[in-house]
């Protein structure tokens, strides 16, 4: 008896894998969305949402999205809207963002780099002159 189950079973563990994991990305999608919609209501609704779409993440071994992800309190577990429950601050000096839960106090701070000065377009690249050779063999 094997405990990994028949040989059937272990080839199809890749689409059964990426079945799970598209299952767990939309049902993750779905949880953070009504945590925000459902927080100015019911604060205590909104985080166990946010637990539960945590628990689906662990247990499927499905990572929650960084950018929805920073706007989850770790402290109290209630999603952190702009404005709402949240404070956000933008710190030059050290380049860092800084997101403060208004209900429980956590800070998180995330850095940031600025993006650099882009060279303006100039055509010299594009313009291409012949060749002092190339005069010299056209007239020869």
């Amino acid at each position: 008896m094997s405990f990994m189950g028949s040989r059937s079973t272990r080839r199809n563990y890749g689409k059964m894998r990426s079945a799970v994991t598209a299952v767990a990305h939309e049902r993750i999608d779905l949880l953070l969305g009504q945590a925000v919609e459902t927080l100015p209501r019911d604060p205590k609704l909104a985080t166990r949402y946010v637990g539960l779409a945590k628990r689906i993440s662990t247990r499927t071994k499905v990572r929650i999205p960084t950018e929805k992800k920073h706007y989850l309190c770790k402290n109290c577990g209630q999603p952190l809207i702009p404005g709402k429950n949240a404070r956000i601050r933008i710190r030059s000096g050290n380049s860092r963002i800084i997101i403060s839960c208004l209900s429980c106090g956590t800070i998180r701070r995330y850095p940031y780099r600025k993006l650099e000065q882009l060279p303006r377009f100039s055509m010299k690249p594009y313009i291409t002159l012949p060749s002092p050779s190339r005069r010299k063999s056209r007239t020869n």
